[in-house]
């Protein structure tokens, strides 16, 4: 609480506020939610002024990868994290608020101590205190300064190990440490349940008083899946609105819905591909004056027709399970597979997993997937086959830099051109394959590109798409 003498002296900026409640969480069911976007009188927010600082932690799509490449995953967050840092004195009264703890008393003026959520660079200034803490730790603390590091995304801990030993290590390090720096770890989750021994109860994501449960924390949704530690399984939870059968379809409604379906690695691509097919197409379309459909103007009937088939489809994607672990135990050698294909609508890659243990083995499993639909230009298909492979190239390096395992790579396609194009010198070429054969050069050097007949090419069906009720048994 502010001391009422100063107030005179000192320039306050006041933060409107307000609760959310989230009855679905089982830890804070109400979060208050701060506006420092909101103008004050001189018609300049809070968050005008400030600089929102950079991004130091590595992307989610990354860390998501990575895990899923060790055979013990561990999984916690940390605990109210922008409110365990301190604030320096001299900038709290830019964060003030009005407060009373009951109506009858008078209204009053805090200034907030702790970085606040809502102002622009909160989460830099927590994500860094915590990479900060990692540095300073780190001799006494390896394996939770590299996951403090490399696998937390803001507050969620998203790492692994390969072996018991290792993975029960990295539990104890990692509340230790960051106990250092007045940080908590709670949601403790693993497929190891020995890896939490030590944990208490009330800090663990499934109780085993309350029998096997999926925690609803949102945490664990901003992964875009929902992982079951006990199966050691990957299910998503897309959220589908429910379409009347008299509701109008316009371009605003049928968009609305094409979001919903996050994916970070595109496990589900091939269905994702229909559903950015119709998004381009629903760009392209024009009514009768040859103008672009507005917003709010109803879709032509056939469009119409397709979309409620394929909306009606949607909820079956979240029957989909996908194995979290895609290398086999006790591996000896692991390869990357990468397909791409293209059709007159999109092109995509695909890139498979393939691991062999001393005993011969083998272990087959999708990493991750990308898609992207052809131009509105009219491209030839082996243009568009070239910018297929250089989506698997682009693929294959994100996966390359972010599972950090030596590995070979393979690429397949069922172009006759491509493997042309790229076994001579770009500089033979238009420019816009020169351009695209030097960086798929770059990127795969010392890598095989091998013809695969077309029936057989594992990319076919992203390029083409496939409503959701086919991908479900593929």
């Amino acid at each position: 609480m502010v001391n009422e003498d100063s107030q005179g002296s000192i320039r306050r900026c006041y933060l409107p506020h307000h609760p959310v409640v989230k009855k679905a969480t089982t830890t804070t069911k109400v979060r208050v939610v701060f506006d420092a976007s909101c103008k004050t009188s001189a018609g300049v927010s809070l968050n005008d002024v400030l600089l929102g600082g950079p991004i130091v932690q590595e992307d989610l799509r990354s860390i998501i990868l990575r895990c899923r490449t060790k055979q013990i995953m561990l999984v916690s967050d940390v605990e109210k994290m922008f409110r365990q840092v301190i604030v320096r004195p001299e900038d709290r009264p830019l964060q003030c608020i009005l407060w009373r703890k009951s109506p009858s008393e008078s209204v009053r003026t805090y200034e907030l101590n702790t970085v606040t959520y809502g102002t622009k660079p909160a989460p830099f200034l927590a994500t860094r205190t915590l990479q900060q803490l990692a540095m300073d730790e780190e001799g006494h603390f390896p394996l939770a300064a590299r996951a403090t590091m490399e696998d937390t995304y803001m507050d969620d801990v998203i790492t692994g190990a390969n072996d018991v030993e290792t993975a029960t290590q990295m539990q104890i390090q990692l509340n230790a440490m960051l106990s250092r720096g007045g940080f908590q770890l709670r949601k403790w989750a693993s497929n190891c349940p020995a890896a939490l021994l030590g944990i208490p109860e009330e800090n663990l994501a499934i109780r085993t008083s309350d029998g096997i449960n999926l925690d609803p924390d949102p945490s664990v949704k901003t992964l875009g899946l929902t992982w079951i530690p006990s199966s050691d399984i990957l299910r998503f939870q897309f959220t589908i609105p429910s379409l009347n059968g008299d509701k109008v379809l316009t371009k605003r409604s049928v968009l609305s819905v094409i979001p919903t379906l996050f994916d970070p690695l595109e496990l589900l691509g091939a269905a994702i591909s229909t559903a950015k097919i119709f998004m381009q197409l629903l760009w392209a379309i024009r009514d009768g004056n040859k103008q672009s459909l507005g917003w709010d103007q109803p879709l032509p009937p056939t469009l119409g027709k397709a979309w409620r088939r394929f909306h009606e489809k949607l909820p079956l994607l979240n029957q989909a399970k996908v194995e979290r672990c895609v290398i086999i135990l006790e591996a000896v050698a692991v390869e990357l597979h990468c397909f791409s294909d293209a059709s007159e609508k999109a092109y995509g890659a695909c890139l498979y997993v393939r691991s062999t243990d001393a005993d011969g083995k083998v272990k087959v499993r999708l990493l991750s997937s990308k898609s992207k639909v052809a131009p509105l230009k009219c491209q030839t298909i082996p243009r568009l086959e070239l910018c297929g492979a250089v989506l698997a190239a682009q693929l294959y390096e994100k996966v390359r830099t972010s599972i950090k395992t030596t590995v070979s790579g393979y690429f397949w396609t069922d172009s006759n051109c491509v493997p042309r194009w790229l076994q001579s010198s770009p500089s033979t070429w238009t420019t816009f394959v020169v351009n695209r054969t030097a960086k798929i050069q770059t990127i795969t050097g010392g890598c095989r590109w091998i013809h695969v007949p077309g029936t057989q090419n594992l990319a076919d069906l992203i390029s083409r798409g496939i409503p959701p009720q086919d991908i479900l048994e593929n």
